[in-house]
């Protein structure tokens, strides 16, 4: 007993292990929040007045270019995100693809447009679509246009 004691003890004096530990620690830490704040997530909450908004984003002109799923809780009416993929799954129909993006310190899942291919982990997209809550509890941006990625 006293052994084990004794092990355990002389290996956590080591205060040049425990430094550069801390180092280590530190520095991925900072690789983490500089990855997670690269990128944006704009939301438009209402449809703008009017056919068009001259003050509105360029982007703005792809949030009515397709039908929003009636299944799903719509959160606002558009949204662009523009992250870093970090997961991507398939389904439930064999060409509906989810990726995760992060981007701006938020994750958003993006459901891409039917029969458009995964992007890779670590790529950038950019995305526009309508945001609904996910069937998870999720924010989910439908992808009527992909604009990067």
């Amino acid at each position: 007993m006293r052994t084990a004691l004794g092990r355990i003890r002389l290996a956590l004096d080591r205060p040049r292990l425990w430094r550069v530990t801390a180092i280590l620690a530190g520095l991925l830490f900072c690789i983490l929040l500089v990855g997670a704040a690269q990128g944006s997530v704009e939301v438009i909450s209402r449809h703008p007045v009017g056919a068009s908004n001259p003050r509105g984003p360029s982007w703005e002109r792809w949030c009515g270019a397709g039908v929003v799923r009636e299944d799903r809780l719509r959160l606002a009416y558009c949204a662009r995100v523009d992250g870093i993929v970090l997961a991507s799954t398939r389904g439930p129909s064999p060409v509906e693809h989810h990726v995760a993006v992060i981007g701006g310190f938020h994750l958003t899942i993006v459901r891409l447009p039917d029969g458009r291919p995964a992007p890779a982990v670590g790529t950038r997209l950019v995305a526009v679509g309508p945001l609904v809550r996910a069937r998870d509890g999720q924010r989910e941006v439908q992808a009527f246009r992909v604009l990067h990625g």
